[in-house]
């Protein structure tokens, strides 16, 4: 059975630093079978993570801006995946493909001409590293009628997947983002969407009632020493895109920045206290994943087992509220599974990346709403040694032309 070595990178919602996971992988296409070797989390200094926040934003910018922020975020990848290999003492040489989807500044798949736009030049990362880059992941998905996400489905199924347990993984990163995998099934029967907004609000909230002094919650601990004011938390709840049936893609704008700081002066206005504007994101954050799954969710019995990943994990209050939501089923993190919960958005790209030179399609319709499976990616070659091994890699994987074919 072969063996190669996959590097997987992730820049996260909260635009803090690279994930980079170190794979070997055996095995191709459904059959893979990945080894978590190493991992490691590179932060973003405060320059760069604030150009990522003003490219991001709503406000406008220069595309000068936009374009050293491409720039500067291929170096920033490239140098977490070195690092990566330099933590095992493994030489780059040796690793075959990494997935580099790049940070997503824009994503919006509604209207007539949906789009996506990740930033970080793939380029800079093969020319850095010499390995062959697979890129935009999720392009390919919104060319082909998809919502882009969760692109992490068959990924999520390689994983998680169980013979006796249905599954679902709730990954509580900007938006709560449900991938569900029923006991015994297939690729094709995982379904998945975006429950709601998580921490695109929470945090938003917390940077404007700290004047941007705190960027976070940290544990839910300021939230937790208020009340939930039930009448906001329902008028949130009402809104239309709690309604609409998946697939579905949250719009970063409608629980952002923006949002947060409507809210806050409503609540100055009313003389709700801060510590209960925060408990009461808190609980509209797990009542509208709960709603989400109690609604989209195929009919049948509820999921023996809800595994979670991202930074909403560090929560307490969050997860609290999520358990007394579901009581049927059994809370616990990606790691149970093998999979830290820092890493699975890493991990799931290395895989991507390992699909795509497989020749194996790596969205799931039934999840992304896609108007079929399509391989994801685009190529960027690395050195030309490792170049001609991808190519002799993907020609073997290939099935042979018809006979007489052209």
């Amino acid at each position: 059975m072969p063996t190669r070595w996959i590097i997987g990178l992730a820049s996260g919602s909260s635009a803090d630093e690279v994930d980079a996971a170190l794979l070997e992988v055996e095995g191709v296409g459904l059959e893979l079978r990945p080894r978590l070797v190493g991992s490691l989390h590179q932060p973003y200094g405060p320059d760069l993570k604030d150009l990522i926040r003003r490219v991001s934003g709503p406000a406008p910018c220069e595309t000068r801006e936009v374009s050293l922020l491409h720039r500067l975020l291929g170096e920033s990848f490239a140098a977490a995946a070195r690092a990566a290999a330099d933590q095992a003492s493994l030489s780059l040489q040796q690793v075959q493909v990494i997935g580099c989807p790049g940070h997503t500044v824009w994503h919006d798949s509604e209207g007539r001409f949906p789009s996506t736009l990740p930033l970080g030049m793939a380029a800079v990362v093969a020319e850095r590293c010499g390995v062959t880059t697979v890129s935009d992941f999720r392009c390919r998905d919104v060319a082909a009628g998809g919502q882009g996400v969760p692109l992490a489905a068959l990924t999520d199924y390689l994983l998680f997947r169980s013979p006796r347990e249905s599954r679902v993984l709730l990954h509580l990163g900007a938006t709560a983002r449900v991938v569900f995998l029923p006991a015994g099934g297939k690729p094709s029967d995982a379904t998945g969407f975006e429950a709601g907004p998580c921490n695109v609000l929470l945090d938003a909230m917390m940077r404007n009632l700290t004047s941007g002094r705190a960027e976070f919650d940290a544990g839910g601990k300021h939230a937790v020493q208020g009340k939930c004011v039930e009448p906001l938390a329902d008028a949130w709840l009402a809104h239309p895109y709690f309604s609409k049936r998946p697939p579905k893609c949250l719009p970063r704008h409608l629980f952002g920045e923006a949002f947060a700081a409507q809210v806050l002066q409503q609540a100055r206005e009313t003389h709700t206290g801060l510590h209960d504007l925060l408990c009461t994101a808190t609980h509209f954050v797990a009542r509208g994943v709960a709603s989400a799954m109690q609604r989209f969710l195929p009919s049948g019995p509820s999921p023996d087992r809800i595994l979670l990943s991202g930074g909403g994990v560090r929560n307490g209050l969050l997860w609290g509220l999520l358990q007394q939501q579901t009581p049927e089923a059994r809370l616990c993190r990606t790691d149970e599974a093998g999979v830290p919960v820092a890493m699975r958005k890493a991990l799931s790209f290395g895989l991507l990346a390992g699909l795509t030179v497989d020749g194996v399609s790596g969205n799931v319709p039934s999840a992304t709403g896609a108007a079929g499976p399509r391989l994801l990616g685009s190529l960027t070659p690395g050195s030309s040694a490792n170049w001609a091994r991808c190519l002799a890699w993907m020609a073997a994987q290939s099935p042979p032309l018809p006979s007489g074919s052209d």
